[in-house]
């Protein structure tokens, strides 16, 4: 037999397998292990010394011996994240608040940029399913769309590949947890405040090919149909991602310019999709002669810096700060060591600021 310790540390490992696929993050007291097993005290605390090394177990003072849900083979440990920009908007401070958390857990991450296209998304899926990754936190790629990599997601998801949606997820990929932002309950908020204004002719523009946009139109509607308001299709607007990419790198407005042509004019107010919308859109309102807030209130979500321009603070909707990133890698490791997690909606905050005013 090979010293006792050594012996012990292939039996605990075993266990911690064990523990895991039951949703259990402990291992039993040292007292207890030394019964089971058969062995001393000494034995036990050596064998735990080598698990806790390898980064399967962490000792906490006063309390026990818990599973941390890492590998003892670091490459392992290693977890994607599948995202749609890694630079512009909400994506710099958001891929920083998972890395930190990855970190403090012993995890590391490795960033693939999707540009919220399904045929980028196919490459990099391809190129992770022969490496077995233990998880992945994804923000589905136009998911108000059929998604049509299912089949390498279940591929993944059958080599033991644990996978968290993030912003979204893909209705059709059952059993897979998400965090996302409660889209319809904020839309139906950020109404209930324009209302609450007086206003009652509101306009809303909307991202056609992404479940957010989908559900902040629901939101939108429901709370116009609740106040007793009806929305002439005209004063609903839509964009695709293409319309999306080319504003963001400020070489196209023309939609926005379209929309405050012929969707905006019978308006005086809108809500906007996001914070970056809202804040091109002001400018397109300017251009075209209005007064703002006086002749056109904007509410608009997410809380980013585009949100607190010098021209005009845009009342947004947020968070809060770090919620998201931090509580996707929880429901990540959470998931990896054998719980049940739920998917789970972030609620919304009104900041109310300079770009609403009350319609007398």
């Amino acid at each position: 037999m090979p010293i006792k310790y050594k012996w012990l540390s292939e039996r605990l490992r075993d266990l911690i397998t064990q523990n895991m696929k039951k949703g259990v993050d402990k291992l039993p007291a040292e007292q207890e292990l030394c019964r089971r097993y058969k062995v001393s005290r000494q034995t036990v605390r050596q064998s735990l010394s080598i698990l806790e090394k390898e980064g399967l177990i962490e000792k906490r003072r006063g309390s026990g011996t818990y599973i941390t849900g890492r590998s003892s083979n670091a490459q392992k440990n290693v977890i994607g994240i599948l995202i749609s920009d890694d630079s512009e908007y909400i994506y710099p401070r958001l891929l920083n608040d998972i890395n930190t958390a990855l970190t403090k857990n012993g995890f590391f991450q490795e960033t693939f940029v999707t540009g919220n296209r399904t045929s980028t998304e196919r490459e990099i899926l391809t190129a992770l399913l022969p490496l077995s990754p233990r998880g992945l936190i994804v923000e589905g790629c136009k998911s108000a769309l059929p998604n049509p990599n299912l089949d390498l997601y279940h591929a993944l998801l059958k080599k033991g590949c644990h996978i968290v949606f993030l912003h979204n997820y893909y209705p059709a990929l059952k059993g897979c947890p998400y965090i996302k932002d409660a889209n319809i309950s904020g839309s139906m908020m950020l109404v209930n405040y324009l209302v609450s204004q007086g206003h009652t002719q509101i306009g809303g523009i909307f991202k056609a090919d992404d479940m957010q946009g989908i559900e902040r139109f629901q939101g939108f509607m429901e709370a116009m149909r609740d106040a007793g308001l009806t929305v002439p299709d005209e004063r609903v607007s839509w964009f695709h991602t293409d319309d999306f990419n080319k504003l963001q790198q400020h070489e196209d407005t023309s939609f926005l310019k379209k929309i405050v042509q012929e969707s905006l004019n019978s308006c005086t107010a809108v809500v906007c999709y996001n914070d970056m919308i809202a804040y091109f859109l002001m400018k397109e309102l300017k251009l075209s002669g209005y007064r703002l807030p006086d002749e056109m209130s904007i509410v608009t979500f997410d809380h980013t810096y585009l949100s607190n321009s010098n021209h005009l603070a845009l009342t947004t909707l947020g968070h809060t700060p770090h919620e998201m990133g931090t509580r996707a890698v929880q429901m990540l490791i959470d998931s990896l060591k054998g719980f049940a997690v739920m998917p789970t909606e972030l609620p919304w905050k009104l900041i109310p600021k300079e770009s609403t005013l009350e319609k007398r």
